[in-house]
């Protein structure tokens, strides 16, 4: 992932960005702003790969594994994932998900990673893998 001047960008084919109702800091009432007067609603795109969804899902799921994953609807994964890019810089993202599949190895995560990454492709299906992963 590289940082580029507009003048710099080049158009490459990306899959359509997926809507959200989200709103960090007004979409909850716990969240900060709260009453504040909010000044304005900044709308960030981040073009992620699927080990970067995972890992930011993954994150986000940290002391809620008492939930069944498979059964997590489709809004709420994405919720999740929209958490972690608010909590967490794309650039950790992108190192995290750099190793994030090789948790697939590891048997005592295994199954958990894989039920992470079953959501993942029910939330953002445009290029799930057709294998089991």
């Amino acid at each position: 992932m590289t940082i580029l001047s507009h003048a710099e960008t080049r158009p490459i084919a990306l899959p359509p960005a997926v809507p959200t109702d989200y709103v960090f800091g007004a979409s909850d009432t716990n969240d900060i702003l709260g009453a504040e007067d909010v000044h304005a609603v900044v709308t960030l795109k981040v073009a992620m790969t699927r080990d970067m969804l995972a890992a930011a899902f993954d994150l986000a799921m940290r002391g809620s594994y008492d939930e069944n994953i498979d059964e997590l609807p489709v809004e709420e994964i994405r919720h999740r994932v929209e958490l972690s890019l608010h909590m967490e810089s794309p650039w950790d993202l992108m190192r995290d998900g750099a190793s994030f599949s090789d948790l697939l190895y590891d048997r005592s995560v295994a199954e958990l990673i894989r039920s992470e990454y079953r959501a993942i492709d029910r939330a953002y299906p445009h290029m799930a893998p057709k294998e089991n992963t």
